[in-house]
């Protein structure tokens, strides 16, 4: 009898070196599964995403791509771009309660293209419907990330002059 959960572990792991050394053909995809919360509601925990191997400099605002942060691979929104040359940038986010960050087009493994519920449900994030909807993530996003570090020392002031009316230190 064979393990069946052990051999999708090792299959996925099979997979994540594959994505990691450039191991993808063009046009083909792996499956890998999503283990935080950094993309809800896009992306929930559990479900498996579909990724496809892409060069980051084809990548555009919007898309819900693969990095690699120290041992770890991570699937987060690229909220803004500039730069159309191998050194390029993107600012990148997940949709939930994360910080944002500053990744290299090169350091880009690929792009989720599909989302597999447990359910068994299949969504397209490549679609042109998908593309509008990830693009207005994004926005929203990228608004939400610039609005709190505007608004954060009018919180501070506010909490200050609070503690000072009320005579409380």
């Amino acid at each position: 009898m064979v393990d069946t959960d052990r051999a999708d572990r090792l299959d996925e792991a099979a997979d994540q070196w594959r994505l990691l050394h450039g191991g993808l053909a063009a046009g083909e995809t792996v499956l890998l599964t999503v283990r935080s919360g950094s993309m809800l509601p896009c992306l929930p925990v559990g479900a498996k995403i579909e990724i496809a191997a892409v060069d980051g400099r084809q990548c555009r605002v919007g898309d819900v791509v693969v990095f690699r942060r120290a041992d770890r691979l991570i699937a987060h929104r690229l909220l803004f771009g500039w730069g159309h040359e191998p050194g390029s940038w993107f600012l990148e986010r997940g949709d939930g309660v994360s910080p944002a960050g500053l990744i290299r087009a090169r350091t880009i493994l690929g792009k989720v293209v599909a989302l597999h519920r447990a359910d068994g449900r299949q969504q397209r994030l490549d679609c042109s419907g998908a593309l509008t909807d990830n693009l207005r993530r994004a926005r929203r996003s990228l608004r939400q990330y610039l609005l709190a570090g505007a608004t954060a020392p009018l919180r501070k002031a506010r909490q200050w002059l609070q503690r000072i009316s009320t005579g409380s230190r």
